[in-house]
């Protein structure tokens, strides 16, 4: 069995990086549960170190972390400068060593430059939740929340930023994706609009994402629809 741990930075009364009503904890939180969906429908288990915006300390991450013989940790993030034209994603991992989290972060880091984020580099820091883990670990800052430039790719892109990191840990982890396809809901789209533009149907759409009730989707959600 494999199983990943998905570090949702900040949170609760720790917003983290903040631009305007926008806040880190929310942005990875989002980006977040559509890694989980995807490593999940892909076969992998998958343990979140927060469910929604609460309050996690770095102590109570890394201590689940060691609770469980975990492949990987991977803990996400937006960055922030006082220069707004600071752009790009960056991944860090605690010794820039030949390792399988050095792997993965070269993974993760290519896979988002060929997505057209700018190449800030595979780094070394010393963040208490990659030092003090048992297991593998890694973080990634996925862009900065004070660039309007990088909220517009995040935003526009974050199903594609999901899947990218998603691939690099599948590969890393030598499994095969399912190749599955997802879309987020905006305001206007119904169940049956939707499962008609992916050449599915209702029943298939609501199966595979568990709806109780196939009338009541919302815009934002993200739907598996292939």
């Amino acid at each position: 069995m494999v199983n990943v741990l998905i570090d949702y930075g900040h949170g609760g009364t720790d917003p983290g990086a903040v631009n305007g009503i926008r806040t880190e904890a929310n942005d990875v939180l989002r980006l977040g549960k559509l890694i989980t969906q995807q490593l999940r429908e892909n076969g992998v288990t998958v343990d979140e170190t927060r469910q929604g915006n609460e309050t996690v300390s770095l102590e109570n991450r890394v201590r689940q972390a060691d609770k469980k013989a975990y492949d990987f940790f991977v803990s996400l993030h937006r960055n922030a400068a006082a220069n707004k034209d600071a752009t790009g994603v960056e991944t860090f991992v605690w010794k820039k060593v030949l390792s399988p989290e050095f792997e993965l972060a070269t993974r993760v880091q290519k896979n988002l430059v060929n997505l057209g984020m700018k190449d800030r580099g595979v780094k070394e820091a010393d963040f208490y939740v990659i030092r003090e883990t048992f297991c593998p670990a890694i973080l990634v800052e996925v862009g900065f929340i004070s660039n309007a430039e990088d909220n517009r790719f995040f935003d526009q892109k974050i199903n594609q930023i999901a899947h990218a990191i998603v691939t690099a840990i599948l590969d890393q982890l030598n499994i095969k994706s399912n190749g599955s396809t997802h879309h987020t809901v905006k305001k206007g789209d119904t169940l049956y609009a939707i499962s008609k533009q992916y050449g599915k149907t209702t029943k298939q759409l609501t199966e595979w994402n568990n709806l109780s009730d196939p009338n009541k989707i919302y815009p934002g959600q993200v739907l598996r629809v292939a």
